[in-house]
């Protein structure tokens, strides 16, 4: 009897804690004598039709680890990731978390393993074992996923009044909720939240596909990639390309191949810019190339490994491919010196005339000049060009040679006599005299022809031996443009038309000033890449050593997309976010990160497997 009593205790202090109606009238009574508790809500997530089994899932939010917290400065967000998933899941990998009406976008920033139980398994015992089993069971550990909040996605009426009948669209905010526990971490399958989370673009110029970890992200559209735009119209403010851009990588990292597909999608015929004198007309881009490596005049040929399937997925996506019609080729004159090119397009020669040094005096100037000597050369240039006749290079050497011209301005003092003839040693070279006023048409009276709307102008130094030859070409052409540009009496052909100057090698040309030679050009450069907005002049620098470029004009560069880099040097000056930063050296070819922050958040982006022209 003693223990039925108990049991009977027993049993009513079980149900004390029923809830059912199953109690005494006793109870109840006390029941209704206890202060109102609220009843805590039950939380049901919407899963938005996105996903409808929880199975695809990849894990819950917890508490159970950290606190979940979200301040103004950062976060604290811990997911625990389903056993079944956990291969599913990398660092970076976006997910979403859903509050019911709106989502939480974020990226996987941190993975970690916890023990679930007691046991050590850090001895020689276990190790042993395992290495002998060479299994290892999942459930034994805690396998946890630290989130970062990107934003948070929501949708509105598409006009300013609320309007009930327009069509929702998805927008995003910042962080400003946090999730509950609990709730479930999805994948990201909806390409459209996707591009809104990371705030891409969804036209513009083509430069590759979303990725993670060099794997392309998929979705559930149709094609299944997030293409990546950059934005290229005027819905707020100037197309970036003319805030310039920039392709970075090491040898052998496919510079080349990315930066044809990246330029191919400029000359789409549909492509126009305003043009500054009447902003109500637009014309096509002059795209002009410095090509070291004779490789760009082949945007004149198709790609001949382009299959059906390729043109197809091309058009899914907006991605302009196939050769660019108007291509031509233009070829500096050089004395002992031929181009036997590859290319097929229209080949058009010309030469460099001494005219140009009366406003460029630097193009004659080598580096190491003094400041005396620089001024000196300044004066006698001066003095040369208000001289009547016909002035070239060999009439300016003649002129300086001479030994009354020598005694005028020495005896004067205008000029010390160590300055005097370091000045005629200096500009008496013979690459000099191979390259001004040479038999072929001076480029200055072919301005309309080579910056023409639409038309790919590429200028190929490759078969010139001298690197101080292929310099001056280069420095020649890069001043006519920005010249033309700035100036207000510049010519129309170039003042006129959207140019998009692709400078491969960047770094020789407008490394950092450490002469007046340098300096002189580095100057030029920075003004044309401040006033480039307004005077449709962009800027698309190609190099291997992004460290080398000088600040005031490395500064300008909105859009920097980073290819394979090793150097710590390149890699620090290209100042990208730390854990975008760990990643440069591993990136494998195709693979890069796009830094533009009037574009879009900073991502990982795989480039095309095939060029979208002939590419050899």
């Amino acid at each position: 009897m003693m223990i039925e009593d108990n049991n009977y205790e027993n049993e009513n202090d079980i149900l004390a804690y029923a809830s059912d109606g199953t109690r005494g009238t006793d109870m109840s009574a006390e029941t209704d004598k206890t202060p109102d508790v609220p009843e805590f809500e039950e939380y049901v997530p919407d899963m938005n039709d996105e996903i409808d089994d929880a199975e695809d899932a990849l894990g819950i939010i917890t508490t159970g680890i950290e606190p979940l917290e979200i301040t103004e400065s950062g976060a604290r967000i811990t997911g625990y990731i389903a056993t079944e998933r956990r291969q599913d899941v990398r660092l970076g990998t976006y997910v979403m978390v859903p509050y019911g009406d709106e989502d939480l976008f974020a990226r996987i920033w941190k993975l970690q393993y916890l023990q679930e139980f007691e046991v050590d398994d850090a001895t020689e015992i276990h190790s042993r074992r395992m290495l002998k089993s060479n299994t290892t069971a999942e459930v034994d550990y805690k396998f946890l996923a630290l989130l970062d909040p990107i934003c948070i996605l929501y949708e509105q009426g598409s006009d300013a009044g609320g309007d009930s009948d327009s069509k929702p669209q998805l927008v995003r905010r910042m962080t400003d909720r946090i999730p509950r526990p609990n709730t479930p971490i999805l994948p990201v399958t909806d390409k459209s939240k996707i591009q809104t989370g990371l705030n891409i673009p969804k036209e513009g110029i083509f430069l590759g596909h979303l990725s993670v970890g060099g794997e392309v992200v998929r979705t559930n559209a149709v094609p299944p990639t997030v293409p990546y735009y950059m934005r290229n119209d005027y819905s707020m403010g100037d197309p970036l390309v003319f805030r310039h851009m920039l392709v970075c990588g090491s040898t052998g990292t496919g510079k080349t191949f990315l930066t044809k597909n990246i330029l191919r999608q400029f000359m789409n015929e549909n492509n126009r810019y305003q043009l500054r004198s009447d902003k109500s007309k637009s014309r096509n881009p002059c795209l002009v190339i410095m090509d070291p490596q004779d490789e760009y005049s082949q945007m004149f040929e198709d790609n001949p490994e382009i299959t059906t399937g390729d043109e197809y997925n091309f058009k899914s996506e907006n991605v302009d491919f196939g050769r660019c019609e108007n291509t031509k080729t233009f070829v500096a004159k050089v004395d002992g010196h031929s181009y036997n090119g590859k290319s097929r397009a229209e080949q058009v020669e010309f030469t460099i005339p001494f005219e140009l040094v009366r406003n460029n005096l630097w193009l004659i100037t080598p580096v190491g000049m003094t400041e005396l000597q620089y001024a000196g050369l300044e004066l006698l240039v001066e003095d040369y060009f208000k001289r009547g006749g016909s002035h070239t290079y060999g009439g300016f050497v003649d002129h300086i040679d001479d030994e009354g011209t020598r005694m005028t301005y020495v005896d004067s003092n205008k000029i010390h006599e160590a300055s005097y003839d370091g000045i005629v040693r200096r500009v008496r070279n013979p690459a000099l005299r191979k390259v001004f006023d040479q038999p072929a048409t001076p480029i200055t009276e072919i301005l309309g022809k080579v910056f023409s709307p639409g038309q790919v102008s590429v200028f190929p130094t490759e078969f010139i031996s001298s690197s101080r030859i292929r310099d001056l070409i280069v420095l020649t052409l890069m001043t006519l443009v920005v010249d033309n540009k700035l100036s207000t009496s510049g010519d129309v052909a170039v003042k006129d038309t959207p140019i998009i100057l692709a400078l491969d090698e960047a770094h020789r040309y407008l490394s950092k000033a450490s002469g007046e030679h340098s300096k002189k050009i580095v100057s030029k450069f920075a003004d044309a890449a401040r006033q480039g907005r307004k005077e449709g002049l962009g800027l698309f620098l190609i190099t291997q050593d992004p460290q080398d470029i000088d600040d005031t004009v490395f500064k300008q560069v909105n859009t920097r997309v980073i290819l394979n880099l090793t150097n710590d040097a390149a890699i620090s000056a290209l100042k990208v976010q730390k854990e975008y930063e760990k990643r440069i050296p591993y990136l494998k070819k195709g693979q890069m990160i796009v830094h533009s922050p009037d574009n879009s958040d900073m991502v990982e982006v795989m480039g095309l497997s095939k060029c979208v022209v002939n590419h050899e």
